[in-house]
């Protein structure tokens, strides 16, 4: 058997094509859009794989065969691929490839490769192991998909005696929410063998999702009566101990100021001058700070002072916001609230 296309082969092709044909339109396709580069691979695997099953070796042929035919689907590399597959004991896979390759060399007006294939067919023929694969009604699910040999078998092939190659044929089902099933059935050549198979186990219902309701906030102790006043005394304590800090040192910048503006004239000041006005800015910046830790103690202070007899709710109800700033001119505190 050889391998490349003869001119006269190929214009045999090109008039086929030309009275058009499903089977036609799909072997002129392959021919066109063989590269050259897949064109020399697929000669170089025949020459190999050719080789190889002259010495008998069909494991390490065949798949040489196949790649060849991948890059470059000629009749002739189809042909030797079946005789290998034939050999190698794949009847139903050979016995498949030799009528393509049949139909194939029809189109290309070879007849010798027809009366080669034809020959080849009959003398496979009683080898063939066939499979059948029963799926009772009880068995039927929705979305039930049954596969042999990792190939799905669509529903109209249930209850068939289909071809299969010689061993082990695993046949698996599955269908949406059921534990998937598998089943090995052994088959000798020429033998007819039949597998029912049994209804899949329904997985368990997923258990419902438990909405819990969210965890209540830890209740806030309440803080005593007496316990409130002696906060609030605390905290006007501190308030009256940042106002008297506020106070001295910004009696400090004003003095540091006076100071450091006698030492000053319009040509300049010393440097005596523009350390005093330095004394003089830090004073007054501390200054602030203390007249509004002063303000937020004191008023703070306050607050706990008068609600410290008040029922929770005439608190909440009161509840006064305290803001104080710090800026360079001086401290604000603003209590807005009900008493």
């Amino acid at each position: 058997m050889i391998r490349s296309r003869t001119a006269s082969e190929l214009h045999r092709l090109g008039a086929a094509l030309l009275l058009g044909g499903a089977l036609l339109g799909v072997v002129g396709e392959s021919v066109a859009q063989v590269s050259a580069q897949d064109r020399t691979t697929a000669d170089a695997l025949f020459g190999e794989a050719k080789k190889l099953m002259d010495r008998k070796l069909y494991e390490q042929a065949c798949p040489k065969f196949e790649e060849s035919y991948r890059l470059d689907p000629l009749a002739g590399t189809l042909l030797n691929l079946a005789v290998c597959h034939a050999r190698q004991g794949k009847t139903a896979t050979a016995w498949a490839e030799f009528q393509e390759a049949r139909e194939l060399a029809r189109v290309g007006g070879r007849a010798d490769r027809v009366r080669l294939a034809d020959r080849e067919i009959k003398k496979l023929e009683p080898r063939l192991s066939r499979l059948t694969i029963d799926v009772p009604a009880a068995a039927r699910v929705d979305g039930l998909v049954v596969e042999r040999d990792g190939g799905r078998v669509g529903q109209a092939a249930w209850g068939t005696a289909v071809p299969v190659d010689p061993g082990l044929v695993r046949v698996v089902m599955r269908a949406p929410g059921h534990q998937e099933r598998s089943v090995e059935v052994e088959v000798a050549e020429a033998e007819q063998k039949s597998v029912s198979l049994e209804a899949l186990e329904a997985l368990p219902a997923a258990p419902p999702e438990v909405v819990r309701d969210p965890e209540p906030a830890p209740p806030v102790a309440a803080v005593s009566s007496s316990g409130q006043r002696t906060l609030g005394y605390v905290l006007g304590g501190v308030g009256v101990v940042g106002v008297g800090v506020g106070t001295y040192f910004g009696l400090r910048a004003i003095s540091k100021e006076k100071q450091s503006d006698e030492r000053c004239t319009d040509a300049g000041c010393d440097q005596r001058g523009l350390d005093l006005s330095s004394e003089a800015s830090t004073a007054a910046t501390i200054s602030n700070v203390g007249f509004a830790i002063g303000a937020v103690g004191v008023a703070a202070g306050a607050y706990f002072l008068v609600t410290a007899s008040s029922s929770p709710t005439e608190t909440r109800a009161r509840s006064p916001r305290l803001t104080a700033g710090v800026g360079k001119q001086g401290a604000s505190v603003v209590v807005q609230g009900a008493w």
